[in-house]
């Protein structure tokens, strides 16, 4: 697949082996301002549309989004399915608009030589959006993580199974507002926290290492598409814990537990209560990965992270956040579910194996 310019330069053998230390790497100011400042006009037409008390000329205005103006916005829900294109609760708001096609030039694919260049040329599922149907279709490896996805984001009325069946599905179609990141097809959309969120310390119950280990995902960004200043909501991460929750998720799931096995009193591999996590956060403190627009941060998908607080009083941080993952060819539904040696690096690219 040959990526439209422009393309954000590849990493240096140092940036490479600062990702692979520490889970994560800032590439400050490196997208195209245009394509921010689309994407940005985009969300503040749908913030017009479906919650007009919000103005964009008035911080004052950019007030946590109250139970009943959730319920409105719910309420707009597409009829082909997929959430609505304008949702949030309390500080959160976010904007399904993750399959257009100016959203993905913005980050997915203008990040696509650094992402074949960390897992490897021509194993990356390719984003291409929707179709002439506002269909998006790609593979998708149907645990019970995905599949309860797609409950919640589409609905059960669309035929999927009560649960996962550990398998790919090689063609998921998803509605032009669903799930589309669970086959690679888009982005999340737009995530904003708006001004004066609480402060998520000094427990941070809400930091979580995202999905099950057992996925093709492996590497992720958030791009900001406005100014993310110091404290304003931007990403927050623990340096260096995906290499811890990896092993121990792993050893969890080879013992008989799933990432979705709520019934139990207590579990080990939940994403929020992992041993592993509340140890993580005992012993390392977070990073609040700041920056201007068009910044980008990636992440290896298991590090443990959680969405900043926004202490601001006129800053509203928006955000896109996608996934890279590899492809069934690439990685077959046996590897997908078996990680017996614990090489955390097994399906990435050389020069990230041998990075020191």
């Amino acid at each position: 697949m040959v990526a439209p310019s422009p393309q954000v330069d590849r990493l240096t053998s140092e940036q490479i082996a600062r990702f692979k230390r520490d889970g994560f790497l800032v590439l400050p100011s490196v997208l195209d301002p245009e394509l921010c400042r689309q994407a940005r006009e985009s969300l503040w037409k749908l913030i017009e549309r479906y919650l007009p008390r919000i103005r964009r000329d008035d911080p004052e205005t950019w007030t946590p989004v109250t139970d009943e103006e959730s319920e409105q916005l719910t309420a707009h829900r597409p009829v082909e399915g997929g959430d609505p294109h304008l949702g949030g609760g309390g500080h959160r708001l976010f904007a399904r608009n993750g399959a257009e096609q100016f959203m993905l030039d913005l980050a997915p694919r203008a990040l696509w030589d650094v992402a074949e260049q960390l897992l490897g040329a021509d194993t990356v599922v390719w984003p291409a959006g929707v179709d002439e149907s506002n269909t998006a279709t790609g593979p998708s490896f149907m645990c019970d993580d995905a599949v309860g996805s797609l409950v919640t984001h589409v609905g059960n009325d669309m035929g999927f199974p009560q649960g996962g069946s550990f398998e790919t599905e090689p063609a998921l179609r998803l509605p032009r507002t669903g799930p589309v990141w669970l086959n690679g097809q888009g982005s999340r959309g737009i995530y904003c926290t708006l001004p004066g969120s609480p402060d998520p310390a000094p427990d941070y119950r809400g930091a979580h290492s995202d999905g099950a280990c057992y996925s093709r995902f492996r590497v992720q960004l958030s791009a900001y598409i406005d100014d993310v200043p110091p404290n304003c909501g931007g990403f927050a991460v623990w340096p260096g814990s995906h290499s811890r929750i990896w092993p121990e998720q792993w050893k969890t799931f080879k013992a008989g537990e799933k990432h979705t096995d709520k019934h139990l009193a207590k579990r080990r591999a939940g994403g929020y209560t992992d041993p592993v996590i509340l140890q993580i956060k005992r012993d390392t403190p977070p990073v609040d990965c700041h920056g201007p627009a068009g910044t980008v941060v990636l992440w290896h998908t298991k590090i443990l992270h959680i969405p900043g607080q926004n202490a601001s009083t006129d800053v509203l941080r928006q955000a896109t956040i996608y996934g890279y993952m590899k492809t069934p060819e690439s990685v077959p539904d046996a590897l997908v579910v078996d990680d017996t040696d614990g090489d955390i690096w097994r399906d990435w690219a050389d020069e990230v194996r041998e990075a020191n």
